[in-house]
This record gives C-alpha cells, structure tokens and sequence, in this order.
C-alpha cells in the first residue's frame, strides 16, 4: 500500500506542483493583506471611538461647569425674587391658583 501511494506520489509532473504551489502562495498573499486591512479598519475603529469618548468626557465636564455657575448666580440672585421684583419687570399677580383633581375613569365596555 506505501508503494502503490509512493508511486502515485511521483507519478505526479512537477508543473502541477508547481502551479499549485503558486496558487497556495497567492491565496495566502490575498489572506493576509485582507486580513491586515481588517486588522487596520478595526485597531482605527477603536481608536477613534477612544477619542470620541474622551472628546464627550470633556463637553460633559464642560456643561457641568456652566450649569454650577448659573446655579450660584441663580443662589445669589434668589435673595432678590420677591413680588415688587415681578412686578417690576412687568408680571401681574394671579386671580385664583386652580388645582386639578384626578377623576375615576368611566369604562362602558366593561364585562362585554
């Protein structure tokens, strides 16, 4: 059986090997430069995320900081809202301050 497949194994022309030889290396040429654009396309896909979280960090710790200084402004300024400061920038007093009550529903499909 050794023999039969030795004789088999040469039996084969070299240009075949060859040929197929090439054909391997070609494909494994293709698969590696795939391989490193995917490898590429990915490592910027993260980085890039990366820089665009950092880049929200920091807008957030921006409006954090704008929203703490017109909290004081508005803590410094609440001494001074009264009635005479509404009205002097034009606003009138209400007549009446209504409420609204909640009613029960009324269901007439219940039981069909």
């Amino acid at each position: 059986m050794i023999a039969a497949l030795k004789n088999k194994i040469e039996s084969v022309p070299m240009n075949d090997v060859n040929k197929t030889l090439r054909l391997i290396t070609r494909y494994t040429w293709i698969g590696s430069g795939v391989l490193f654009v995917c490898y590429s396309y990915f490592v910027g896909a993260i980085t890039f995320t990366v820089v665009h979280q950092r880049a929200v960090e920091q807008t957030n710790k921006t409006l954090i900081s704008t929203m703490s200084d017109q909290e004081r402004v508005y803590l410094k300024n609440q001494q001074q809202l009264n009635e005479n400061y509404a009205s002097s920038i034009g606003l009138v007093k209400g007549t009446a301050v209504a409420f609204a009550v909640a009613k029960p529903a009324v269901a007439w499909n219940v039981g069909q």
